[in-house]
Order: C-alpha cells, then sequence, then structure tokens
C-alpha cells in the first residue's frame, strides 16, 4: 500500500519531530486531559511515536494500558503499564510487550481513552488498519463512551477509504499539521 511505502521512507529524525508535535496536540486535546484510564499502543519503528505521550500520561497520574496480541484468538488483550523503564519483550508482529513480571491483566470496560494506529484514516473517522481486524474487534468491546482517537503522519490522512460494517470508526485524528474531528 502507498501509505506504508510513504511512511517507511521517513527519516528517524523526521518520525521523532512529527510525533513530538503530535504528543503535544494530544496533550492540550479535551478529551485526553479529561481522561484516566487509557490505551496507547507501543509503537514500531515507522509509525507515530508514542512512548512521550504515554510518559506524559504517567507524569500526570493517569493509568495507562498497553494491548498485548493473543493471536490464537485473534484479540487483543490489555496490561497496565507500570512506566516505560520496565523490561519489555518483543512479540508477535515486532510488537512490544511490558515483559512477564509486569504484566497486570485489565479489562477493555476500564478505558475510558484509546489511542488508535493505523495506515490510514479519514474525515469520517475511517480507519484501515494492518489486515487483522485486532483493533476493530477490540473497539466493539469497549464502552461507548470511551473517546477514541486515531494518530498518523499527515499524509496518512484522507478524504475517504473504504470502510465495512466490522469498522470502528474514530472520533478525532491528530497528525502533526492537524487535529481532524470526524
Amino acid at each position: 500500500m502507498e501509505m506504508a511505502r510513504q511512511r517507511a521512507q521517513l527519516s528517524e529524525e523526521s518520525i521523532r519531530t512529527k510525533s513530538g508535535v503530535i504528543a503535544q496536540k494530544l496533550g492540550q486535546l479535551e478529551e485526553f486531559q479529561a481522561s484516566r484510564n487509557l490505551l496507547f499502543f507501543l509503537s514500531l519503528p515507522k509509525e507515530v511515536q508514542t512512548d512521550e505521550m504515554i510518559q506524559m500520561a504517567l507524569d500526570l497520574g493517569k493509568r495507562v494500558y498497553v494491548p498485548l496480541v493473543d493471536a490464537d484468538r485473534r484479540r487483543l488483550n490489555i496490561s497496565e503499564l507500570p512506566g516505560l523503564d520496565i523490561e519489555f519483550e518483543e512479540k508477535r508482529f515486532g510488537i512490544r510487550e511490558p515483559g512477564a513480571p509486569h504484566l497486570k491483566m485489565a479489562s477493555p470496560r476500564d478505558l475510558d481513552f484509546v489511542l488508535v494506529p493505523g495506515l490510514a484514516f479519514d474525515r469520517q473517522g475511517g480507519r484501515i488498519g494492518y489486515g487483522a481486524g485486532y483493533y476493530d474487534k477490540f473497539l466493539k468491546e469497549v464502552q461507548d463512551h470511551v473517546f477514541r482517537v486515531g494518530v498518523a503522519f499527515d499524509f496518512q490522512a484522507l478524504d475517504a477509504i473504504p470502510q465495512t460494517d466490522l469498522d470502528v470508526p474514530v472520533q478525532k485524528i491528530l497528525t502533526e499539521n492537524s487535529l481532524i474531528t470526524c
């Protein structure tokens, strides 16, 4: 896909700079400020980097959770994250997860905010993920009041993308250049 190709061409410095701007915008977001229990994804190298956002939430006294890939059941579980200074393990798809001694399983019902990754988003909140449907299934498990925010680089925000009944939209999208209310 074109989005993956463009993202792969970004330099580390460009990713770090753009991610820092997105983190600042997240910190100013009213829904972020009002939330107490937030799910963040642990980013892959070419995604919007989330460590700064996670640290900001922890510094504000918020409870931070991260997804754990359960490939056998093709779903996401979640664990509370005590901090970024713990030992992580690289798991399926190259995703970092807290090491076993640091796992503290939780329920999606505990959340009030979810930061959502994606290859592309559109202005209606549509999202194209990585093809396995893990996030869409997970987002159907969270309560209706949970606020869903997609983060992406500006070129990943499109006017429209194909969606199905299985897709769960986000309510806002943050890029380095815009805040899109869907």
